[in-house]
């Protein structure tokens, strides 16, 4: 048999040779004992850092996972901030009310899903080239590595690695399928995409060009006369078509998220789209400082630079296969349209959000997979090798700052939880807990908190069955006549708030003790964004610090009422738990909403010492 050299300037296929396929067993084990650690370690990592107490979005799922809550389809679809998450959802209270009422189980099953995908990625590699390559480990690299520690110990991503499993399937399939996906890859790669909207905006964004490419592998087959041609054919098509059509249905009756950032700026847009897919590396990629609002190093536009780069020469060599080799049409152009589906999100995300958020790997990371599948079945040989080895070793170059900055998160994240949870045990009153710990790690709304913290005690979910109940407090209600008003009419004794600038300005008769403040206004025009500041005689101005706020957030449902318990209630209501002295209080509704204050009420402890005569001061 006759075998002619690969010209290097060849597009094709990787094809190796006879000896290389039956003399793989040791990069192969090494690939695989690679990731087994990676796995293993992000197991370990979830072992001892993550926790069971909710954090965050974690919050919403608490009554329909406890049984408070219906589950209905109306809830199912309806909006979680700008998410539609009935899949993740469903998986949620799969796993909390078949496997176990614990928020690890949502963090175990985002470690074994990416395990899994990393495996399938090595072995669909494996298959495509006939042998395996010590290089293949930048799957499990960067798949399983620590940069993903945010989301790794966050129950309620779920949602984010849905998405990511169905994206990291699709790669595979398509890289897999040297023509049009027929049988069963065509029917899976049909349900992947047809799933993707219904895992959220992180999913809805890979929608539009995915569904183009299964309309044109759809036609592919429809022409090409093959028998069975046309039954491929309808099952691509028909997929494609309801994946539209669910984007379509997606923004019916959909609301946007009052107060989230946007922006519509070309220059803003691209940067931070190019921040996005340039986190696919993780934090390490850009230096990102361990902060509130981490700080990238100061040359970090070169490191997006480099991706773009890499990103723009992938999509040359897939253009320039589909333009040269008719039978890989169907599999670049698949190739090429994923890497525009992912820049397609990327460009969705730069609307609105920060490009160097750690939370975003996860969504990032499927684009560089996609790159190494197209230069290992596409790449030049004579430059082929250099780029998987360029791609392998920056994940190798970046796993011990990644590592590092992972671990960082998760000790950060395991000594606040395990804080609240020790003071829980203790018996601490659940107002001084959720003072103390909400905000950061547990959910910046205190009612929240507040409404649901029962519910796990009622489900006995890990410290919550110590949870105690609150000391009886006494209420005091502030007479509605601020010191200082500005945007603000009363009607009939009634102060009401109209804009942006609105703000009132309470001054007690004595300084006090206070414990909390309870807030009950109603609204009209729009959704409120209504903050609640506090100091004492010493202070000299109100601070930041010193603040509560509720801004729409969550579940749609819950947008006017804070949470799911108070939906019946004929007004809204925030808790600002202060725990200090007050001498002078800060409403201020910076909203486009019209708010009616009804109720400013001051709880004090029954056994303060300044307590009835501070009633009847203030009276």
């Amino acid at each position: 048999m006759n075998v002619t050299r690969e010209s290097p300037t060849e597009f094709a296929p990787v094809l190796e040779s006879a000896v290389e396929r039956t003399n793989d067993n040791r990069p192969f084990r090494c690939v695989l004992l690679v990731w087994a650690v990676m796995s293993v370690a992000a197991l370990g990592l979830v072992a001892s850092h993550g926790s069971n107490v909710p954090s965050w979005d974690d919050w919403d799922i608490v009554p329909a996972a406890t049984g408070h809550q219906p589950v209905t389809l109306k809830w199912l679809w309806s909006q979680h901030n700008e998410h539609r998450v009935p899949v993740p959802r469903l998986l949620l209270l799969a796993m909390m009310r078949l496997l176990s009422m614990d928020f690890r189980t949502g963090m175990y099953f985002n470690v074994v899903v990416t395990s899994a995908l990393a495996l399938a990625m090595v072995l669909a590699m494996r298959r495509l080239r006939g042998s395996a390559s010590y290089l293949d480990a930048f799957f499990p690299i960067a798949l399983l590595n620590w940069s993903q520690a945010a989301n790794f110990l966050w129950c309620w991503q779920v949602q984010f690695y849905a998405s990511m499993t169905l994206a990291g399937t699709l790669i595979i399939l398509i890289a897999r399928s040297a023509g049009p996906p027929k049988g069963i890859t065509a029917v899976i790669t049909g349900i992947c995409v047809v799933l993707l909207p219904l895992c959220g905006a992180n999913g809805l964004g890979l929608v539009p060009a995915l569904a183009l490419w299964l309309g044109y592998v759809g036609l592919l087959h429809w022409r090409s006369g093959a028998s069975g041609a046309r039954r491929e054919a309808m099952i691509l098509l028909g997929a494609a078509i309801v994946a539209l059509l669910l984007v379509g249905l997606y923004f019916v009756g959909y609301d946007n998220v009052p107060y989230h950032p946007s922006t519509h700026k070309r220059r803003v847009i691209a940067w931070t789209a190019l921040q996005f897919l340039t986190m696919g590396f993780g934090p390490g990629i850009v230096g990102l400082s361990f902060e509130e609002q981490p700080v990238p190093i100061a040359f970090w536009k070169l490191a997006c630079v480099g991706v773009s780069a890499i990103f723009a020469s992938t999509c040359w060599i897939l253009i320039t296969v589909w333009c040269k080799q008719a039978a890989e049409r169907a599999r670049a152009s698949g190739l090429l349209l994923f890497l525009a589906a992912m820049s397609s999100l990327a460009l969705g995300l730069g609307m609105g959000r920060n490009g160097f958020e750690t939370r975003y790997v996860t969504l990032s990371v499927p684009a560089l997979c996609a790159t190494y599948f197209a230069w290992s079945l596409y790449g030049p040989t004579w430059i082929r090798p250099a780029a998987r080895m360029l791609l392998f070793a920056t994940t190798v170059i970046l796993l011990a700052p990644n590592t590092w900055w992972g671990w960082r998160y998760a000790v950060n994240l395991k000594s606040h939880l395990s804080a609240f949870e020790r003071d829980m045990v203790a018996g601490r009153p659940p107002y001084q807990l959720i003072h103390d710990y909400c905000g950061k790690y547990l959910h910046p709304h205190q009612l929240m908190v507040m409404d649901y913290m029962p519910y796990l005690r009622q489900s006995r979910v890990g410290a919550f069955r110590y949870l105690r109940d609150d000391p009886p407090l006494h209420e005091i209600s502030l007479p509605l006549r601020p010191i200082e008003s500005n945007d603000v009419t009363f009607q009939n004794g009634t102060p009401r708030g109209i804009g942006m600038g609105a703000n009132l300005t309470f001054e007690l008769p004595v300084e006090m003790e206070v414990e909390g403040i309870r807030l009950r206004y109603a609204y009209s025009t729009s959704l409120p964004y209504v903050a609640i500041y506090w100091k004492s005689q010493d202070q000299s101005e109100f601070r930041d610090e010193l603040h509560t706020k509720y801004s729409p957030t969550g579940d749609r449902a819950n947008w006017g009422r804070i949470t799911w318990a108070r939906l019946q209630d004929d007004s809204s209501t925030i808790y600002a738990w202060v725990c200090r002295p007050v001498r002078m209080i800060r409403i201020l509704p910076m909203s486009r909403a019209t708010i009616d204050l009804r109720e400013v009420t001051l709880l004090v402890r029954s056994d303060g010492k300044k307590g009835p005569e501070d009633r009847r001061a203030i009276r």
